[in-house]
C-alpha cells in the first residue's frame, strides 16, 4: 500500500489503437506522394537541351514580300541560295507556289514559300458520324515545317494553348503534337535540335528529315540517334502508333490497342518529301463525331495519298489552327499543351 510519502508510480503511455496508426501511416505516405507528384509532374521545370545540333541547311525560304494585312505571317528576306539544297522544293513544286504575292482565303494560303489548303470533311465511317479536317500543305523549303515550344520553353509540365502559339509563331497551318512535357520519356528533337533522347518501351519514334523525308524507327533497337542527327533529323515525336507500313499499306492489326477505341485524333502524314497532310479527327460525341480507331485513321490517310502517317496526341488535345483561328470543335474545348507542329512563312 503506497503511503503520502510514497511517490505515485507513473502511469503507462496511453497506445494508440492499431486503426488509427494504420490510418495516421496512409496520410503520411499519401502526402508524400502528393508532394512527389506536385513537384513531379505539375511545376513547370524548365530543362536545357542536348548539346547537339543537325547540320544547318544551306538553303533558305526565297524572300517574302512585305504583307499588310493584320496576322499576315512576317516575312525575312533571305538571299536566294545559288543551287537547291536538300530540303528545298522549289524546283518540284514550282507551280505551288507564288512569284511574290500572297493569296489567301477563309480555306487556302499561297505564297513564295507555302501552299495549303483546309478542308472540312463531314461523312459516316461503318454508320457512325465522323468530322475530321484536312490540311494540305506544300513547303519550298522544309525550314518553314517547324515546332513552337510552349511559352518557348522546353521542359516538363508547361504548357499554353494552341491559338496564342500559332498566333506567336505567325503559323498559317498547325496541329497538337505528342504532348512531349507530359512525361520524362520520349525522344524530342525539334527544328533541329535534339533536346531529349530518353526512348519509351517499344514506342515508335516519327523522324522528319532536312531532306524532306519521313520515318518511323520501332524503337530503340531501331534507331540510331546520333547516326540520324548526322543524317540530319529535323524533327522528331514520340507517340504513335505508325498507321501504314514500308510500303504505304494499312498493317492489318494494331497490336495492344482496342480495335473498338473510338476517339478524337491528330495525324502526320507524307505524301511526298515537301508534301504533307495534317488530319485532325473530331470525337467522343457520337451525334456529331464519333472519332476514329486506328484502323480507320490509317484507311484515311492511305485515300489522302500518304506513304507514311502517325498518330499524335489525340483525345482533349487534338486541335487544328489555320491562320492564327482554331478550326475543329475539341473535346471539352480542348486543352493546353506543351508544343505545336506548325508551317509558316519563315527563314531559319
Amino acid at each position: 500500500m503506497q503511503n503520502k510519502h510514497t511517490p505515485p508510480r507513473p502511469r503507462p503511455p496511453k497506445q494508440l489503437h492499431p486503426a488509427l496508426i494504420a490510418a495516421i501511416d496512409i496520410l503520411l505516405i499519401g502526402a508524400c506522394l502528393l508532394l512527389f507528384a506536385l513537384f513531379d509532374h505539375v511545376i513547370p521545370r524548365p530543362a536545357q537541351k542536348a548539346a547537339y545540333s543537325a547540320p544547318a541547311a544551306t538553303a533558305a525560304p526565297t524572300a517574302m514580300p512585305n504583307v499588310p494585312e493584320p496576322g499576315e505571317a512576317t516575312p525575312a528576306p533571305t538571299d536566294a541560295p545559288a543551287q537547291a539544297a536538300a530540303g528545298d522544293f522549289s524546283a518540284r513544286f514550282a507551280d505551288k507556289f507564288t512569284v511574290d504575292e500572297v493569296i489567301r482565303t477563309d480555306t487556302s494560303y499561297q505564297s513564295p514559300n507555302l501552299n495549303v489548303t483546309l478542308t472540312r470533311y463531314e461523312t459516316t465511317v461503318n454508320n457512325r458520324n465522323e468530322v475530321y479536317f484536312v490540311e494540305d500543305i506544300y513547303v519550298r523549303n522544309i525550314e518553314c515545317l517547324r515546332t513552337v515550344f510552349a511559352k518557348d520553353t522546353f521542359g516538363k509540365s508547361i504548357s499554353e494553348d494552341v491559338v496564342s502559339m500559332s498566333a506567336r509563331t505567325n503559323a498559317v497551318a498547325a496541329i497538337n503534337s505528342d504532348y512531349y512535357g507530359a512525361g520524362n520519356a520520349g525522344v524530342v528533337i525539334r527544328n533541329g535540335q535534339l533536346y531529349r533522347r530518353a526512348f519509351e518501351i517499344d514506342e515508335p519514334v516519327l523522324i522528319i528529315f532536312r531532306d524532306g523525308n519521313m520515318k518511323v524507327y520501332e524503337g530503340e533497337a531501331d534507331l540510331d540517334l546520333d547516326r540520324a542527327m548526322a543524317e540530319g533529323a529535323w524533327q522528331a515525336f514520340s507517340f504513335g502508333p505508325s498507321l501504314l507500313d514500308e510500303n504505304g499499306e494499312v498493317y492489318p492489326s494494331y497490336e495492344g490497342v482496342n480495335p473498338r477505341n473510338h476517339e478524337p485524333r491528330t495525324l502526320i502524314g507524307m505524301v511526298e518529301p515537301g508534301h504533307y497532310v495534317f488530319v485532325v479527327i473530331d470525337g467522343r460525341r457520337n451525334s456529331y463525331s464519333a472519332g476514329m480507331t486506328f484502323a480507320e485513321c490509317a484507311n484515311l490517310c492511305k485515300e489522302l495519298g500518304c506513304a507514311v502517317a502517325y498518330n499524335l496526341d489525340g483525345g482533349q488535345t487534338s486541335q487544328m489552327t489555320f491562320l492564327g483561328a482554331l478550326v475543329n470543335d475539341p473535346y471539352k474545348n480542348g486543352r493546353s499543351t506543351s508544343d505545336l507542329i506548325c508551317v509558316a512563312d519563315m527563314a531559319g
